[in-house]
């Protein structure tokens, strides 16, 4: 008895797959952060950092997640925000004037 669904029809599609390598090589560098971080100096929070940022760009989950924990711990989470507020804001600076050299 053979089956009748093309193979492609029960493989992953690329975005997916890609998509869970994103997600693991995120959670590796995490963990790579964690090990380093008693080492001296600041090496383990910017590779962590490194390593959410994989994770939150590819998982709903984590997106989800970290939602929750910023709007139950403001304090905690307002530096991130800001940083991120103001990358978003310059990022959009360059390309509005990227756009007016353009026109």
């Amino acid at each position: 008895m053979t089956r009748d669904t093309p193979p492609a029809a029960s493989a992953p599609p690329m975005a997916r797959l890609r998509q869970g390598v994103m997600i693991g090589l995120g959670c590796a560098i995490i963990l790579v952060g964690l090990v380093i971080a008693p080492l001296p100096g600041p090496g383990g929070l910017p590779v962590m950092l490194v390593g959410g940022v994989l994770v939150l760009r590819n998982s709903a989950a984590s997106r989800k997640f970290f939602v929750r924990m910023k709007r139950r711990y403001p304090r905690v989470f307002g530096p991130i925000e800001r940083l991120r507020v103001r990358f978003r804001t310059r990022r959009h600076q360059r390309r509005a004037d990227q756009d007016d050299r353009q026109a």
